[in-house]
């Protein structure tokens, strides 16, 4: 959710990083409750749209991604990456989006790239819910939508200089679906069988990602800055890819698929960022043949 701190002021340095967003939008998506106003009744069932990740830009135009694991028990489960400068993660939120008295509520912590926590330990910011439509929340300064059969809105309200408040606004598309799990795999006899062969799957998927990579830095080998830069998102991705299926292996900790659920992810991870690559730097606008195949989903 991108550094949804409503009406509060920012520690400095996520204030230096907001600040330097575009500029605020000018519609305005978020909502303010009234003097007296009820949370409306609503259950976690009706936010299953919001499942699955979705991948856009942030702060300073930055790369930024936030998933969300199916409704569990009355609760989703999100976290969200921020991409800096460098391409390293900036920071993270993780979420819960939860059933609490008839009603939704939106709790998150802010986490650094080395893991502590912006907010004191037993402490969190709280969105609770205003309205719920058949594609859209709307909690206290910050909204979820859709935008389209395959886009995401997410608003918050932020007072960035103690005194002035601005409305930012993020997009995002839905990601690809990962790819099925291979019938070589699915029906491994055991599980130890099976984790072993989703590990075999990876392997050949990093090799392949490695052998892209390695095609679009030869192909602009001519200019270091494209050549650091494209390095640099393929780094990007590898933190994201760490962040992101970290968390699926620990909300399915408690279970022996816990392995299989991480590596599936990081399969499908990694087979859209070597098709990004050959998108990117290994295609030609006009009939040029690729430099390299157009990337399948690992088997």
């Amino acid at each position: 959710m991108r550094f949804p701190v409503p009406e509060l002021a920012l520690p400095m340095a996520a204030m230096a990083a907001a600040l330097a967003i575009p500029s605020a939008v000018s519609a305005q998506e978020t909502r303010i409750a009234p003097a007296g106003h009820l949370p409306p009744m609503a259950e976690i069932g009706q936010m299953d749209w919001l499942e699955g990740t979705w991948e856009g830009t942030g702060i300073g135009g930055n790369r930024a991604a936030e998933s969300w694991l199916p409704p569990s028990r009355g609760t989703m489960v999100g976290i969200f990456v921020q991409t800096g400068d460098d391409g390293g993660i900036q920071f993270t939120e993780h979420m819960y989006l939860m059933e609490e008295g008839g009603s939704l509520v939106l709790r998150l912590k802010h986490f650094n790239p080395d893991l502590t926590g912006w907010e004191e330990r037993d402490e969190m910011l709280t969105f609770r819910l205003l309205a719920i439509e058949e594609c859209a929340a709307f909690f206290q300064a910050l909204t979820l939508r859709c935008d389209g059969p395959d886009g995401l809105v997410a608003a918050v309200r932020m007072r960035s200089d103690g005194v002035q408040v601005n409305e930012l606004l993020f997009r995002f598309r839905r990601a690809d679906a990962a790819p099925p799990l291979t019938s070589s795999c699915s029906d491994a006899p055991t599980t130890v069988d099976m984790n072993e062969c989703y590990v075999s799957v990876l392997g050949r998927a990093e090799a392949r990602r490695g052998e892209y990579l390695a095609a679009a830095l030869e192909r602009n080998d001519g200019d270091t800055d494209v050549a650091a830069m494209i390095t640099q998102a393929d780094a990007a991705y590898r933190l994201f890819a760490d962040a992101e299926c970290g968390a699926i292996y620990q909300y399915w900790i408690e279970g022996s698929i816990r392995n299989v659920m991480a590596l599936t992810c990081r399969i499908g991870l990694t087979d859209r960022q070597t098709h990004t690559i050959w998108e990117n730097w290994l295609t030609y606008m006009d009939s040029t043949p690729p430099l390299l195949p157009e990337p399948e989903p690992t088997r």
